[in-house]
């Protein structure tokens, strides 16, 4: 699936690549991420892709970049209500994650961020994230894409919308008839 990347007749003039690079949607992609997976990964309900990678070999060998891996962060009309409610939350997030991501094969982080924040001239704000990250624990070990890297990827896409469906079904309840 990998190799037949089915390219979107986009203008990617302005896009500057590197070599592992290649253009998608005015962004710089990695080259063997495949369009279908780009697109299910930006058309979920509550999560934005931040951040997908296939591994690079261009850095140490403890780096984390050496892992195939995808980041998102939680839409900004869900953030609120997860964030007042996270203590409440934490356990039934912890045990869908648990449920879907039964095999070993991925490292699953969820991280929130709450900053109180003043900049030059702005009024003191608050800024709140959550952070959702997912990593191979298998390490990229050769330039070639590797089928194991593909079917990472298509078993993270899965499980990734899997979560996206739990999320928005929790987000109904906290909005009490989906609102968002």
């Amino acid at each position: 699936m990998a190799r037949n990347n089915h390219q979107l007749n986009v203008s990617t003039s302005a896009v500057k690549c590197k070599p592992h690079e290649r253009p998608w949607r005015n962004l710089a992609v990695d080259r063997n991420l495949d369009d279908r997976w780009l697109e299910h990964l930006n058309n979920l309900k509550t999560l934005d892709l931040i951040s997908i990678c296939e591994g690079h070999l261009d850095v140490k060998s403890t780096s984390v970049r050496r892992r195939p891996s995808a980041i998102f962060s939680l839409k900004k009309a869900y953030v609120k209500p997860f964030t007042i409610r996270w203590y409440d939350l934490k356990g039934a997030l912890a045990a869908e994650i648990e449920s879907i991501w039964k095999s070993e094969d991925t490292t699953v982080e969820i991280e929130i961020q709450q900053q109180i924040v003043r900049y030059d001239d702005e009024d003191v704000g608050d800024r709140e994230e959550i952070i959702f990250r997912f990593f191979s624990r298998r390490k990229r070990d050769a330039d070639d894409f590797h089928e194991w890297i593909e079917k990472w990827f298509l078993d993270a896409i899965f499980r990734i919308e899997r979560l996206d469906r739990f999320l928005e079904r929790v987000s109904c309840r906290l909005f009490r008839g989906c609102r968002v």
